[in-house]
Protein backbone atom coordinates (compact mmCIF):
# COMPACT_ATOMS: atom_id res chain seq x y z
CA UNK A 1 0.00 0.00 0.00
CA UNK A 2 1.60 3.35 -1.03
CA UNK A 3 2.54 5.95 1.58
CA UNK A 4 0.60 9.20 1.46
CA UNK A 5 2.09 12.00 -0.65
CA UNK A 6 2.49 14.45 2.24
CA UNK A 7 4.31 11.82 4.34
CA UNK A 8 6.53 11.01 1.36
CA UNK A 9 7.47 14.67 0.82
CA UNK A 10 8.31 15.06 4.52
CA UNK A 11 10.56 12.00 4.33
CA UNK A 12 12.29 13.44 1.24
CA UNK A 13 13.04 16.64 3.16
CA UNK A 14 14.34 14.63 6.11
CA UNK A 15 16.74 12.80 3.76
CA UNK A 16 17.69 15.85 1.68
CA UNK A 17 21.40 14.98 1.84
CA UNK A 18 20.67 11.81 -0.12
CA UNK A 19 19.21 13.82 -2.98
CA UNK A 20 21.91 16.49 -2.67
CA UNK A 21 24.52 13.77 -3.23
CA UNK A 22 22.70 12.64 -6.38
CA UNK A 23 22.41 16.21 -7.65
CA UNK A 24 26.10 16.91 -7.01
CA UNK A 25 27.13 13.78 -8.90
CA UNK A 26 25.03 14.72 -11.92
CA UNK A 27 26.28 18.34 -11.92
CA UNK A 28 29.89 17.13 -11.96
CA UNK A 29 29.19 15.15 -15.13
CA UNK A 30 29.75 16.91 -18.42
CA UNK A 31 27.15 16.91 -21.20
CA UNK A 32 24.39 15.84 -18.79
CA UNK A 33 22.06 18.77 -18.08
CA UNK A 34 18.97 16.53 -17.81
CA UNK A 35 19.26 15.93 -14.03
CA UNK A 36 18.67 12.21 -14.58
CA UNK A 37 19.65 10.03 -11.61
CA UNK A 38 20.96 6.48 -11.81
CA UNK A 39 18.70 3.93 -10.13
CA UNK A 40 21.64 1.91 -8.76
CA UNK A 41 23.24 5.02 -7.23
CA UNK A 42 19.94 5.99 -5.63
CA UNK A 43 19.34 2.56 -4.11
CA UNK A 44 22.90 2.41 -2.80
CA UNK A 45 22.67 5.84 -1.15
CA UNK A 46 19.21 5.03 0.19
CA UNK A 47 20.45 1.90 1.98
CA UNK A 48 23.46 3.79 3.32
CA UNK A 49 21.37 6.69 4.66
CA UNK A 50 19.05 4.32 6.58
CA UNK A 51 21.70 1.91 7.84
CA UNK A 52 21.79 3.51 11.31
CA UNK A 53 18.07 2.84 11.94
CA UNK A 54 16.62 -0.25 13.52
CA UNK A 55 15.18 -2.87 11.21
CA UNK A 56 11.55 -1.72 11.51
CA UNK A 57 12.24 1.99 10.92
CA UNK A 58 14.70 1.16 8.16
CA UNK A 59 12.10 -0.86 6.26
CA UNK A 60 9.59 1.94 6.72
CA UNK A 61 11.95 4.53 5.23
CA UNK A 62 12.90 2.20 2.37
CA UNK A 63 9.24 1.70 1.49
CA UNK A 64 8.51 5.43 1.67
CA UNK A 65 11.46 6.47 -0.53
CA UNK A 66 11.28 3.57 -2.93
CA UNK A 67 10.96 4.51 -6.58
CA UNK A 68 7.68 2.62 -6.80
CA UNK A 69 6.17 4.74 -4.03
CA UNK A 70 7.56 7.98 -5.53
CA UNK A 71 6.06 7.09 -8.90
CA UNK A 72 2.64 6.20 -7.45
CA UNK A 73 2.56 9.58 -5.67
CA UNK A 74 3.35 11.42 -8.90
CA UNK A 75 6.78 12.61 -7.73
CA UNK A 76 8.69 11.03 -10.63
CA UNK A 77 8.77 12.50 -14.09
CA UNK A 78 9.71 9.11 -15.51
CA UNK A 79 11.53 5.89 -14.66
CA UNK A 80 13.32 3.96 -17.40
CA UNK A 81 14.29 0.47 -16.28
CA UNK A 82 16.04 -0.21 -19.59
CA UNK A 83 18.59 2.61 -19.15
CA UNK A 84 18.49 2.39 -15.35
CA UNK A 85 17.68 6.07 -14.90
CA UNK A 86 14.88 8.19 -13.46
CA UNK A 87 14.03 11.83 -12.98
CA UNK A 88 12.16 13.65 -10.25
CA UNK A 89 9.40 16.13 -10.98
CA UNK A 90 10.60 19.70 -11.41
CA UNK A 91 8.73 20.96 -8.37
CA UNK A 92 10.50 18.35 -6.18
CA UNK A 93 13.90 19.44 -7.50
CA UNK A 94 13.04 23.10 -6.96
CA UNK A 95 11.85 22.30 -3.42
CA UNK A 96 15.21 20.66 -2.66
CA UNK A 97 17.14 23.52 -4.21
CA UNK A 98 15.09 25.96 -2.16
CA UNK A 99 16.65 24.49 0.99
CA UNK A 100 20.10 25.74 -0.06
CA UNK A 101 20.72 29.05 -1.84
CA UNK A 102 23.91 27.77 -3.44
CA UNK A 103 21.93 25.02 -5.23
CA UNK A 104 19.33 27.32 -6.72
CA UNK A 105 19.70 28.00 -10.41
CA UNK A 106 20.30 31.40 -11.94
CA UNK A 107 18.53 32.41 -15.12
CA UNK A 108 20.74 32.25 -18.20
CA UNK A 109 20.19 34.15 -21.42
CA UNK A 110 18.56 31.06 -22.98
CA UNK A 111 16.09 30.72 -20.09
CA UNK A 112 15.30 34.43 -20.19
CA UNK A 113 14.57 34.07 -23.89
CA UNK A 114 12.09 31.31 -23.02
CA UNK A 115 10.34 33.63 -20.58
CA UNK A 116 10.40 36.27 -23.28
CA UNK A 117 8.73 33.87 -25.70
CA UNK A 118 5.99 33.17 -23.15
CA UNK A 119 5.34 36.90 -22.76
CA UNK A 120 5.20 37.30 -26.54
CA UNK A 121 2.72 34.44 -26.83
CA UNK A 122 0.64 35.94 -24.03
CA UNK A 123 0.61 39.32 -25.79
CA UNK A 124 -0.39 37.59 -29.00
CA UNK A 125 -3.38 36.00 -27.26
CA UNK A 126 -4.67 39.25 -25.72
CA UNK A 127 -4.24 40.93 -29.15
CA UNK A 128 -6.31 38.28 -30.94
CA UNK A 129 -9.38 40.02 -32.36
CA UNK A 130 -11.25 36.71 -32.63
CA UNK A 131 -11.49 36.40 -28.85
CA UNK A 132 -14.66 37.90 -27.43
CA UNK A 133 -13.89 39.88 -24.26
CA UNK A 134 -16.93 38.78 -22.33
CA UNK A 135 -16.78 37.48 -18.75
CA UNK A 136 -18.09 33.94 -18.58
CA UNK A 137 -17.04 33.16 -22.15
CA UNK A 138 -14.84 29.99 -21.97
CA UNK A 139 -12.28 31.25 -24.48
CA UNK A 140 -11.97 34.58 -22.63
CA UNK A 141 -11.67 32.93 -19.20
CA UNK A 142 -8.95 30.59 -20.48
CA UNK A 143 -7.07 33.56 -21.93
CA UNK A 144 -7.25 35.49 -18.63
CA UNK A 145 -6.05 32.44 -16.71
CA UNK A 146 -3.12 32.07 -19.13
CA UNK A 147 -2.19 35.75 -18.63
CA UNK A 148 -2.12 35.41 -14.84
CA UNK A 149 -0.15 32.17 -15.03
CA UNK A 150 2.44 33.65 -17.41
CA UNK A 151 3.09 36.82 -15.40
CA UNK A 152 3.18 35.01 -12.07
CA UNK A 153 5.46 32.32 -13.53
CA UNK A 154 7.89 35.02 -14.75
CA UNK A 155 7.81 36.66 -11.32
CA UNK A 156 8.41 33.34 -9.56
CA UNK A 157 11.36 32.41 -11.80
CA UNK A 158 12.92 35.82 -11.28
CA UNK A 159 12.56 35.55 -7.49
CA UNK A 160 14.25 32.14 -7.49
CA UNK A 161 17.06 33.44 -9.72
CA UNK A 162 17.47 36.47 -7.46
CA UNK A 163 17.91 34.32 -4.39
CA UNK A 164 20.37 32.08 -6.25
CA UNK A 165 22.41 35.06 -7.43
CA UNK A 166 22.52 36.54 -3.93
CA UNK A 167 23.73 33.25 -2.44
CA UNK A 168 26.39 32.75 -5.11
CA UNK A 169 27.59 36.34 -4.88
CA UNK A 170 27.94 36.21 -1.09
CA UNK A 171 29.76 32.87 -1.20
CA UNK A 172 32.24 33.96 -3.87
CA UNK A 173 32.78 37.40 -2.31
CA UNK A 174 33.58 35.88 1.08
CA UNK A 175 36.08 33.53 -0.58
CA UNK A 176 37.88 36.50 -2.15
CA UNK A 177 37.76 38.64 1.03
CA UNK A 178 39.17 35.84 3.20
CA UNK A 179 42.04 35.16 0.82
CA UNK A 180 45.53 34.93 2.32
CA UNK A 181 48.10 36.10 -0.24
CA UNK A 182 50.83 33.96 1.35
CA UNK A 183 48.93 30.74 0.65
CA UNK A 184 49.40 29.62 -2.96
CA UNK A 185 46.51 27.17 -2.75
CA UNK A 186 44.18 29.93 -1.59
CA UNK A 187 45.51 32.13 -4.38
CA UNK A 188 44.36 29.56 -6.94
CA UNK A 189 40.99 29.35 -5.21
CA UNK A 190 40.66 33.15 -5.27
CA UNK A 191 41.48 33.18 -8.98
CA UNK A 192 38.73 30.61 -9.60
CA UNK A 193 36.32 32.65 -7.45
CA UNK A 194 37.03 35.80 -9.46
CA UNK A 195 36.53 33.83 -12.67
CA UNK A 196 33.16 32.62 -11.37
CA UNK A 197 32.17 36.19 -10.40
CA UNK A 198 32.95 37.40 -13.91
CA UNK A 199 30.90 34.53 -15.36
CA UNK A 200 27.91 35.24 -13.10
CA UNK A 201 28.00 38.95 -13.89
CA UNK A 202 28.27 38.40 -17.64
CA UNK A 203 25.93 35.41 -18.11
CA UNK A 204 23.30 35.98 -15.41
CA UNK A 205 23.29 39.43 -13.77
CA UNK A 206 23.57 41.55 -16.91
CA UNK A 207 20.96 39.58 -18.95
CA UNK A 208 18.52 39.71 -16.01
CA UNK A 209 18.96 43.48 -15.70
CA UNK A 210 18.31 43.81 -19.42
CA UNK A 211 15.21 41.63 -19.11
CA UNK A 212 13.81 43.88 -16.36
CA UNK A 213 14.55 47.17 -18.14
CA UNK A 214 11.34 48.31 -19.77
CA UNK A 215 13.19 50.97 -21.78
CA UNK A 216 15.56 48.55 -23.47
CA UNK A 217 14.92 46.59 -26.66
CA UNK A 218 16.87 43.34 -26.61
CA UNK A 219 18.17 41.81 -29.83
CA UNK A 220 16.97 38.22 -29.99
CA UNK A 221 15.99 35.55 -32.47
CA UNK A 222 13.03 36.28 -34.73
CA UNK A 223 9.74 35.09 -33.23
CA UNK A 224 6.13 34.95 -34.40
CA UNK A 225 5.50 38.36 -32.82
CA UNK A 226 6.09 41.23 -35.20
CA UNK A 227 8.34 44.04 -33.99
CA UNK A 228 10.84 44.14 -31.18
CA UNK A 229 9.90 45.06 -27.62
CA UNK A 230 11.52 44.90 -24.21
CA UNK A 231 9.98 42.21 -21.96
CA UNK A 232 8.66 44.69 -19.41
CA UNK A 233 7.23 46.80 -22.20
CA UNK A 234 5.28 43.72 -23.30
CA UNK A 235 3.94 43.30 -19.76
CA UNK A 236 2.76 46.90 -19.79
CA UNK A 237 1.06 46.42 -23.15
CA UNK A 238 -0.69 43.26 -21.92
CA UNK A 239 -2.12 45.22 -18.99
CA UNK A 240 -3.08 48.05 -21.34
CA UNK A 241 -5.29 45.59 -23.25
CA UNK A 242 -7.34 45.06 -20.09
CA UNK A 243 -7.31 48.79 -19.36
CA UNK A 244 -8.71 49.51 -22.83
CA UNK A 245 -11.55 47.05 -22.11
CA UNK A 246 -12.36 48.87 -18.82
CA UNK A 247 -11.63 45.74 -16.76
CA UNK A 248 -10.31 47.63 -13.74
CA UNK A 249 -10.26 44.65 -11.40
CA UNK A 250 -7.92 42.68 -13.67
CA UNK A 251 -5.84 45.83 -14.29
CA UNK A 252 -5.36 46.27 -10.56
CA UNK A 253 -4.30 42.66 -9.98
CA UNK A 254 -2.01 42.49 -13.00
CA UNK A 255 -0.42 45.85 -12.11
CA UNK A 256 0.39 44.45 -8.67
CA UNK A 257 2.20 41.52 -10.31
CA UNK A 258 3.98 43.93 -12.69
CA UNK A 259 5.26 46.08 -9.82
CA UNK A 260 6.48 43.01 -8.00
CA UNK A 261 8.38 41.90 -11.12
CA UNK A 262 9.95 45.35 -11.51
CA UNK A 263 10.98 45.38 -7.83
CA UNK A 264 13.38 42.55 -8.66
CA UNK A 265 15.38 44.99 -10.78
CA UNK A 266 16.41 46.97 -7.69
CA UNK A 267 17.70 43.88 -5.91
CA UNK A 268 19.47 42.60 -9.02
CA UNK A 269 21.06 46.05 -9.36
CA UNK A 270 22.28 45.88 -5.75
CA UNK A 271 23.89 42.51 -6.47
CA UNK A 272 25.54 43.96 -9.59
CA UNK A 273 26.94 46.87 -7.56
CA UNK A 274 28.27 44.50 -4.91
CA UNK A 275 30.09 42.52 -7.62
CA UNK A 276 31.50 45.60 -9.40
CA UNK A 277 34.35 45.88 -6.88
CA UNK A 278 35.43 42.30 -7.48
CA UNK A 279 35.07 42.68 -11.25
CA UNK A 280 37.40 45.68 -11.21
CA UNK A 281 39.72 43.78 -8.89
CA UNK A 282 39.74 40.82 -11.30
CA UNK A 283 40.52 43.10 -14.25
CA UNK A 284 43.34 44.81 -12.33
CA UNK A 285 44.64 41.40 -11.22
CA UNK A 286 44.67 40.21 -14.81
CA UNK A 287 46.56 43.31 -15.96
CA UNK A 288 49.08 42.95 -13.11
CA UNK A 289 49.59 39.29 -13.89
CA UNK A 290 50.15 39.99 -17.59
CA UNK A 291 52.60 42.80 -16.79
CA UNK A 292 54.56 40.65 -14.33
CA UNK A 293 54.67 37.85 -16.86
CA UNK A 294 55.98 40.21 -19.57
CA UNK A 295 58.69 41.56 -17.25
CA UNK A 296 59.67 38.06 -16.18
CA UNK A 297 59.93 36.82 -19.76
CA UNK A 298 62.08 39.84 -20.71
CA UNK A 299 64.39 39.26 -17.72
CA UNK A 300 64.56 35.53 -18.46
CA UNK A 301 65.49 36.16 -22.08
CA UNK A 302 68.17 38.68 -21.05
CA UNK A 303 69.68 36.17 -18.63
CA UNK A 304 69.60 33.31 -21.15
CA UNK A 305 71.45 35.45 -23.71
CA UNK A 306 74.40 35.71 -21.30
CA UNK A 307 74.55 32.01 -20.42
CA UNK A 308 77.37 31.30 -22.85
CA UNK A 309 79.76 29.64 -20.39
CA UNK A 310 82.19 32.59 -20.47
CA UNK A 311 83.68 34.08 -17.33
CA UNK A 312 83.25 37.67 -18.43
CA UNK A 313 80.11 39.67 -19.07
CA UNK A 314 77.83 36.91 -17.77
CA UNK A 315 76.05 39.08 -15.20
CA UNK A 316 73.42 41.75 -15.91
CA UNK A 317 74.44 45.27 -14.90
CA UNK A 318 72.12 47.40 -12.74
CA UNK A 319 71.78 49.91 -15.61
CA UNK A 320 70.84 47.22 -18.14
CA UNK A 321 67.90 48.07 -20.42
CA UNK A 322 65.84 45.18 -19.02
CA UNK A 323 65.63 46.96 -15.64
CA UNK A 324 64.29 50.21 -17.13
CA UNK A 325 60.58 49.52 -16.30
CA UNK A 326 61.43 49.25 -12.57
CA UNK A 327 63.99 52.03 -12.46
CA UNK A 328 61.40 54.35 -10.95
CA UNK A 329 61.77 52.34 -7.73
CA UNK A 330 65.42 53.37 -7.46
CA UNK A 331 68.81 52.09 -8.53
CA UNK A 332 69.67 48.42 -8.06
CA UNK A 333 72.47 47.40 -5.71
CA UNK A 334 74.62 44.30 -5.79
CA UNK A 335 74.79 42.31 -2.59
CA UNK A 336 76.87 39.58 -4.16
CA UNK A 337 80.02 40.23 -2.13
CA UNK A 338 78.17 40.47 1.19
CA UNK A 339 76.75 36.97 0.85
CA UNK A 340 78.72 34.03 2.20
CA UNK A 341 77.23 31.68 -0.37
CA UNK A 342 76.51 32.65 -3.95
CA UNK A 343 74.27 29.65 -4.52
CA UNK A 344 71.05 28.78 -2.71
CA UNK A 345 71.47 25.02 -2.52
CA UNK A 346 68.20 23.18 -3.13
CA UNK A 347 66.81 21.08 -0.34
CA UNK A 348 65.34 18.45 -2.67
CA UNK A 349 66.45 16.54 -5.72
CA UNK A 350 66.40 18.22 -9.09
CA UNK A 351 69.88 19.76 -9.42
CA UNK A 352 70.24 19.13 -13.16
CA UNK A 353 70.49 22.84 -14.00
CA UNK A 354 72.99 23.42 -11.19
CA UNK A 355 75.14 20.50 -12.36
CA UNK A 356 75.14 21.89 -15.88
CA UNK A 357 76.20 25.32 -14.58
CA UNK A 358 79.07 23.83 -12.60
CA UNK A 359 80.19 21.76 -15.60
CA UNK A 360 80.37 24.84 -17.83
CA UNK A 361 82.25 26.79 -15.15
CA UNK A 362 84.79 24.00 -14.53
CA UNK A 363 85.50 23.57 -18.23
CA UNK A 364 86.08 27.29 -18.55
CA UNK A 365 88.42 27.34 -15.56
CA UNK A 366 90.68 24.73 -17.20
CA UNK A 367 91.35 27.04 -20.17
CA UNK A 368 92.29 30.12 -18.15
CA UNK A 369 95.90 31.14 -18.70
CA UNK A 370 98.13 31.50 -15.65
CA UNK A 371 98.31 35.01 -14.29
CA UNK A 372 101.49 36.96 -14.99
CA UNK A 373 102.88 39.92 -13.09
CA UNK A 374 102.95 43.12 -15.13
CA UNK A 375 104.99 46.10 -14.13
CA UNK A 376 102.97 49.25 -13.43
CA UNK A 377 104.27 52.47 -14.90
CA UNK A 378 104.97 55.17 -12.36
CA UNK A 379 103.10 58.52 -12.02
CA UNK A 380 99.50 59.53 -12.72
CA UNK A 381 98.01 59.89 -16.16
CA UNK A 382 96.90 63.26 -17.45
CA UNK A 383 93.28 62.06 -17.35
CA UNK A 384 93.55 61.16 -13.67
CA UNK A 385 95.22 64.49 -12.86
CA UNK A 386 92.42 66.38 -14.68
CA UNK A 387 89.76 64.38 -12.83
CA UNK A 388 91.34 65.16 -9.45
CA UNK A 389 91.68 68.86 -10.27
CA UNK A 390 88.03 68.97 -11.30
CA UNK A 391 87.05 67.31 -8.02
CA UNK A 392 89.03 69.95 -6.11
CA UNK A 393 87.06 72.68 -7.92
CA UNK A 394 83.79 70.96 -7.00
CA UNK A 395 84.79 70.74 -3.32
CA UNK A 396 85.82 74.40 -3.31
CA UNK A 397 82.52 75.45 -4.90
CA UNK A 398 80.50 73.32 -2.44
CA UNK A 399 81.96 75.14 0.57
CA UNK A 400 79.46 77.95 -0.05
CA UNK A 401 76.50 75.61 -0.61
CA UNK A 402 73.54 76.21 1.79
CA UNK A 403 73.60 72.77 3.47
CA UNK A 404 71.15 73.85 6.16
CA UNK A 405 68.25 74.51 3.74
CA UNK A 406 65.77 71.94 2.40
CA UNK A 407 65.62 71.38 -1.33
CA UNK A 408 62.63 69.83 -3.10
CA UNK A 409 64.81 69.23 -6.21
CA UNK A 410 68.44 68.73 -5.19
CA UNK A 411 69.71 68.18 -8.76
CA UNK A 412 68.39 71.56 -9.94
CA UNK A 413 69.64 73.26 -6.75
CA UNK A 414 73.14 71.82 -7.29
CA UNK A 415 73.08 72.87 -10.93
CA UNK A 416 72.14 76.47 -10.14
CA UNK A 417 74.80 76.69 -7.38
CA UNK A 418 77.65 75.18 -9.44
CA UNK A 419 76.86 77.44 -12.40
CA UNK A 420 77.54 80.42 -10.12
CA UNK A 421 80.36 79.07 -7.96
CA UNK A 422 82.41 76.67 -10.13
CA UNK A 423 84.54 77.71 -13.12
CA UNK A 424 84.46 75.27 -16.04
CA UNK A 425 81.26 73.59 -14.79
CA UNK A 426 79.69 70.81 -16.89
CA UNK A 427 76.46 68.87 -16.37
CA UNK A 428 78.18 65.67 -15.24
CA UNK A 429 79.69 67.52 -12.24
CA UNK A 430 76.26 67.31 -10.55
CA UNK A 431 76.75 63.60 -9.83
CA UNK A 432 80.18 64.23 -8.24
CA UNK A 433 78.62 66.92 -6.04
CA UNK A 434 75.78 64.73 -4.75
CA UNK A 435 78.02 62.88 -2.19
CA UNK A 436 78.89 66.29 -0.67
CA UNK A 437 75.27 66.95 0.27
CA UNK A 438 74.68 63.34 1.30
CA UNK A 439 77.25 63.91 4.05
CA UNK A 440 75.18 66.79 5.47
CA UNK A 441 71.67 65.43 5.07
CA UNK A 442 69.44 62.88 3.38
CA UNK A 443 68.86 62.66 -0.37
CA UNK A 444 65.63 60.77 -1.05
CA UNK A 445 63.97 59.67 -4.27
CA UNK A 446 60.59 61.39 -4.50
CA UNK A 447 57.39 59.38 -5.25
CA UNK A 448 57.02 58.42 -8.94
CA UNK A 449 56.64 61.58 -11.05
CA UNK A 450 57.27 62.51 -14.68
CA UNK A 451 60.98 62.84 -15.50
CA UNK A 452 62.45 66.36 -15.42
CA UNK A 453 65.16 67.88 -17.61
CA UNK A 454 67.91 70.48 -17.16
CA UNK A 455 69.45 72.04 -20.29
CA UNK A 456 72.83 73.83 -20.12
CA UNK A 457 75.60 74.55 -22.62
CA UNK A 458 74.21 72.21 -25.27
CA UNK A 459 73.74 69.36 -22.80
CA UNK A 460 70.51 67.95 -21.33
CA UNK A 461 70.16 66.03 -18.09
CA UNK A 462 67.04 63.85 -17.70
CA UNK A 463 66.44 62.69 -14.14
CA UNK A 464 63.97 61.57 -11.51
CA UNK A 465 63.40 64.25 -8.88
CA UNK A 466 65.16 63.81 -5.50
CA UNK A 467 64.70 65.84 -2.33
CA UNK A 468 67.31 66.98 0.19
CA UNK A 469 66.68 67.29 3.93
CA UNK A 470 69.50 68.48 6.23
CA UNK A 471 70.11 66.54 9.44
CA UNK A 472 70.57 68.84 12.43
CA UNK A 473 70.96 68.35 16.17
CA UNK A 474 68.61 69.68 18.85
CA UNK A 475 70.45 73.02 19.01
CA UNK A 476 70.04 73.52 15.26
CA UNK A 477 73.58 72.65 14.15
CA UNK A 478 74.58 69.72 11.94
CA UNK A 479 75.12 66.51 13.88
CA UNK A 480 78.65 65.26 14.42
CA UNK A 481 78.16 62.28 12.16
CA UNK A 482 76.97 64.39 9.20
CA UNK A 483 79.36 67.23 9.89
CA UNK A 484 82.26 64.87 9.34
CA UNK A 485 80.81 64.09 5.90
Amino acid sequence: MPVRTDRTLITILEHKNLFFALMDKVERQQNNPSMEFTISDYNQLLVKSTAHLDKKDQQKQLDTLSLENLEQNGLLNYQDSRSGRFRLQDFVLEMLRHLDNTRMRELSSAELNQLMAQLEQCYKQVSNFHVEWAPGEPQFEEMVEAVYYTLQHVDSRLRIALRALRGQAERLASKVDEHAFTDLQQTDQMREALKSILHIHERHVTPTLQFLDERLDIHRDVTELDGSHAPMALVRQIIDRFRQRKMTEHVSRLTRVQLHILSNAQEIGDIAKSLDTYIKFAEDERRRYNRVEDLYNALRSAVQERQTGQLRDWRLRPDDEVFKPVRVLGTLKSFNRSQNSKISWPEEDGTALLDELLRVRLEAEEHIAEAKLVAVSGGLSEEEIARRNNMDRILAAMESFPFGEDSPDIYRTLHEHLVRAMPGYTMKDIFDAVPCVQGRGEVTLAPPQPELQIAYAGQTLTYQIRTYTPVVSENGTPTEEHARG
